[in-house]
């Protein structure tokens, strides 16, 4: 293969498009009519950039749509899409890389909600390292949540960009939370390929970060949730009925984010940092995270309009990975979203939902 540093990652889209999945036909209903949805995410832990997913589930707006949403989580987007192309898992919520890679590699899948309005990953450095730009990058060690991971494809995008080899570059595979954080605090990294909520908790952690941006991620689509052509076809109810619970939550979150990071604490215990000050401190921080992800999501009170991915914010990001070799052509941005069901995602009072919210602890 061409590009050595993504071979790694193109492999593993390729193979999952090979694997028979092992799941039935019709999909599962539980004993009181809720469907069974199998949602993939990629983050190494629970953390309160997914506070949404426990807002629409202990707020019962799942329940309500009628599905049972059954999440599991993954180290890399890759592994993400991998789980949906095998048929593993129903619904993917992962970044644009492997949808590109694989529509070129003939394993398609398809937005059909937006969670991600901005390219999310970038590189950024902690105080007192030696590096200044990508061109110092070369023989340093970079932390990143798996080796896997949309951050590391983007610190070797980013070098490829710069002429620059990443096999000169020493991966470091730091996880999520407090191996993460205690990662860089002792110095075994000299710069970071995290993305957005992961650079918020480490900042929560008083690390200094100093981002390094590359220009032609601005304005770019980021990524959501995707299915494989054939599951937006059949699934089409359910698939907007899971939207339509998610847009609820969004909404709720941007309204009262302190009560939505306190649904995540209760449903994942693990997800709440150890105290390193009062409560309020710690839930002022995690509030900032969520924050980073409600960031653009159109639900502010004017913008009622959840999901809705913009055609060219698609396209830039195509033509952002066909500049950075990550695919060899561009194709048409429609060939990896679709907005047919963001009418119906959004058919609900966003009035209700918002004084349901200030109202909630």
């Amino acid at each position: 293969m061409k590009r050595k540093s993504l071979a790694g990652l193109a492999a593993v889209v390729l193979a999952a498009g090979t694997a028979v999945s092992c799941g039935s036909s019709d999909p599962e209903v539980t004993s009181d009519g809720r469907t069974v949805l199998k949602l993939a995410i990629a983050t190494p832990t629970w953390n309160a950039g997914f506070a949404t997913l426990a807002v629409a589930e202990a707020r019962k707006y799942f329940a309500t749509e009628k599905v049972d949403v059954r999440v599991s989580t993954f180290a890399s987007g890759t592994q993400v899409a991998q789980q949906v192309i095998a048929g593993q898992s129903d619904v993917g919520l992962m970044t644009a890389e492997p949808v590109g890679i694989g529509r070129e590699k003939g394993t398609r899948l398809v937005y059909f909600a937006g969670y991600y309005p901005k390219w999310i990953s970038n590189i950024q450095v902690p105080k007192g390292s030696g590096v200044r730009t990508i061109r110092d990058l070369p023989g340093k060690r970079v932390g990143v949540t798996a080796v896997a991971s949309s951050g590391t494809t983007f610190v070797r995008t980013a070098m490829k960009m710069e002429g620059l080899d990443a096999a000169t570059v020493k991966f470091i595979p730091i996880g999520g939370g407090s191996e993460q954080i205690n990662a860089i605090k002792s110095g075994k990294v000299d710069a970071l390929g995290l993305w957005d909520t992961q650079y918020q908790i480490v900042k929560n952690a008083g690390i200094s970060l100093t981002p390094m941006p590359v220009a032609s991620t601005a304005g770019i689509f980021g990524g959501g949730f995707a299915v494989k052509p054939d599951m937006l076809k059949k699934r089409q109810d359910d698939l907007t009925r899971f939207g339509r619970a998610m847009a609820k939550a969004m909404v709720f979150a941007q309204a009262n984010p302190s009560a939505a990071v306190r649904d995540m604490w209760r449903l994942h215990p693990e997800s709440k940092p150890e105290a390193s000050g009062s409560e309020d401190t710690v839930l002022a921080g995690q509030v900032k995270v969520l924050q980073v992800r409600l960031d653009g999501q159109g639900v502010e009170p004017g913008h009622d309009r959840w999901g809705e991915m913009n055609e060219k914010a698609v396209t830039a990001t195509v033509s952002f990975m066909r500049q950075a070799g990550l695919i060899d052509k561009a194709f048409p941005a429609a060939d990896i979203y679709t907005n047919d069901l963001i009418p119906a995602i959004n058919k609900f009072s966003f009035a209700e939902v918002r004084a349901a919210a200030k109202a909630a602890q």
